[in-house]
């Protein structure tokens, strides 16, 4: 028997999540720790909110915080812990911050963490990159398919004529997130690295729904270097924008000449020598980065400002980039110097395997919390 038991509340979201839950099924047939799935159908309302550097607070939802215990099988010791994976730095869960000992934040930036309750600020630590897996060692898919939708019909259930029409939108777009889940690859296709053979300069991306102007900013960014990648490296370069269902037409002479399916996407990202990072939803760290350290990329990057809590070192994991002149010269740097190529190549793929692993990364989080014998 595992001296450790986690048990996993069923989330009110999977994408995100699926990432810890990958850690924590990969640690359990290990013979690590026990895992038990709990059917949970909480609203868990409220977030603090950092605003124009004051602090504030309000009842919205905070679907893509999750929540586990941990419990010491010997001692009978309990710990709560959330891994918060929202995009803006600047949002906590309040019933997170209040209910739980621990909290791992994926968008982790001290100048909002200090805004909060000095009580508060002590449980918060930063998780680290995360992206959207699956463990194939993960048999349990019933409860957390009724979880999400069970828990995000509670969210919208209050007694008005406008209840059916709320119910009928959250049964629609709970399928589709149900449609989106079984979309995530495996973690052993992670695991699976051979070095790059191709010349390849990769930067595929998708449209959001233009509905702030983060998002216009952000298109506005991608569809220039899209641009500016194609005239400088013609011969090279693959990618450009996905036509999904945000895809706008102003962007059609930007389209992806690489396959958006996921599986067939990632092999193209296996045959790539570089690739290009750009910041995700408000400034939140993108998938994108741990994906392309997973296969020991060439990274040419902007910089984060999400903090890490182990640093991503330019000119060691990677090379970022601040300007169009920056970016096109650091692609050149490494085309002419296969030294520097091949050092950022390993240095990358040893950051994911000690760092980003799904399996590392709980592991790590599990200790912090004093599981230290794991």
């Amino acid at each position: 028997m595992s001296e450790f038991k986690i048990i996993i509340y069923t989330p009110q979201e999977l994408n995100h999540a699926s990432y810890i839950h990958t850690g924590l099924f990969e640690l359990e047939a290990a013979g690590e720790i026990a895992v038990e799935v709990r059917l949970n159908l909480n609203k868990r309302l409220g977030r603090y909110a950092i605003q124009d550097g004051e602090l504030s607070t309000n009842t919205k939802p905070h679907p893509k915080t999750s929540f586990y215990e941990l419990i010491d099988t010997t001692t009978g010791k309990k710990i709560s812990f959330a891994t918060d994976l929202y995009d803006f730095a600047d949002q906590f869960s309040k019933e997170a911050l209040e209910q739980c000992d621990f909290v791992f934040k994926r968008s982790y930036e001290r100048k909002y963490i200090q805004k909060l309750p000095e009580n508060l600020q002590q449980k918060i630590h930063p998780l680290g990159l995360c992206f959207g897996v699956r463990s194939s060692y993960q048999k349990t898919w019933f409860p957390f398919l009724l979880g999400i939708l069970g828990s995000n019909l509670s969210i919208q259930t209050k007694l008005d004529r406008w209840l059916l029409q709320r119910w009928k939108t959250t049964w629609k777009s709970q399928q589709k997130h149900w449609k989106f889940i079984k979309t995530a690859r495996k973690l052993s296709r992670f695991q699976n690295f051979t070095k790059a053979q191709k010349e390849l300069i990769l930067f595929q991306t998708r449209c959001f729904k233009e509905n702030q102007q983060d998002v216009v900013e952000i298109h506005q960014q991608r569809y220039h270097l899209i641009k500016l990648l194609r005239k400088e490296f013609p011969k090279q370069f693959k990618g450009g924008f996905i036509e999904n269902e945000f895809f706008l037409e102003k962007y059609r002479d930007a389209v992806s000449n690489v396959p958006s399916d996921p599986e067939k996407y990632l092999d193209v990202l296996k045959s790539a020598k570089i690739v290009i990072y750009t910041r995700g939803l408000a400034n939140s760290p993108a998938w994108k980065m741990p994906e392309y350290l997973s296969q020991g990329k060439i990274i040419i990057a902007e910089p984060l400002t999400t903090e890490l809590p182990v640093t991503l070192e330019d000119e060691v994991h990677l090379l970022y980039f601040r300007s169009d002149e920056e970016l096109v010269t650091q692609i050149s740097r490494v085309l002419s110097d296969e030294a520097l190529g091949n050092r950022l190549s390993v240095n990358a793929r040893e950051y994911f395997e000690d760092y980003i692993s799904p399996e590392k990364n709980v592991k790590r989080i599990l200790s912090m919390m004093g599981s230290s014998k794991l």
